[in-house]
């Protein structure tokens, strides 16, 4: 028997994606924002082959692959951050996770080494919820089961990573610049579907 406190979570999930894919339907996607606001920066390496890439032979277009890619690292990072803000005894003020001054001196394999402690931060019931927002954004393409096997590749590929701050962040700019679509939007909507994520998106 499904107790009210249960209830209450899924309603409230419910009530907190309407009001995101109301607030994401405000959003221009079609154009590029004035040139006045466009901030230089220094062009990014092509991707490589393998980051573009559908590792799970779904048939779905490039452009939905680089999305659910794209909304995983973001929250892959913030899952990352909330496990090193209850572990590493500091605080920060700042609700970004690149000011975390911690992830900036992580050893060697971190994330390999905190893979199961950071996946049970990540995996709640708006995760799936949150890629697919994201991608609904610009498609319909894929069903949340692709989504789900896709980002539990992506998840396991960046478990090998060296340094694996770096690697997110150059996944992240790889994946932006790849993009057909939007690329200068997305950056927000991450932030829109991260806070979706973490539940301080405002029903």
């Amino acid at each position: 028997m499904t107790s009210a406190s249960t209830m209450t979570n899924s309603q409230n999930i419910t009530q907190a994606t309407e009001a995101l894919e109301r607030d994401m339907q405000a959003w221009d996607l079609s154009d590029s924002p004035p040139p006045a606001l466009l901030i230089q920066t220094p062009p990014h390496p092509p991707p490589s082959p393998q980051l573009l890439q559908d590792p799970t032979g779904s048939g779905l277009c490039e452009e939905t692959i680089i999305d659910i890619k794209l909304a995983t690292h973001h929250m892959v990072m913030l899952a990352l951050n909330a496990f090193l803000q209850e572990t590493c005894g500091c605080r920060t003020a700042q609700p970004s996770q690149v000011q975390h001054s911690c992830l900036l001196e992580l050893p060697e394999y971190y994330f390999d080494t905190y893979y199961d402690d950071v996946m049970l931060r990540l995996k709640t019931d708006r995760f799936i919820r949150a890629i697919r927002l994201f991608v609904r954004s610009y498609t319909v393409d894929g069903t949340g089961t692709q989504f789900s096997r896709i980002a539990e590749h992506t998840m396991t590929e960046l478990r090998s990573s060296q340094h694996i701050v770096c690697a997110i962040n150059d996944n992240i700019a790889q994946l932006l610049e790849a993009s057909r679509y939007a690329r200068r939007v997305k950056p927000a909507m991450l932030r829109m579907i991260g806070n979706y994520w973490t539940g301080r998106h405002l029903v």
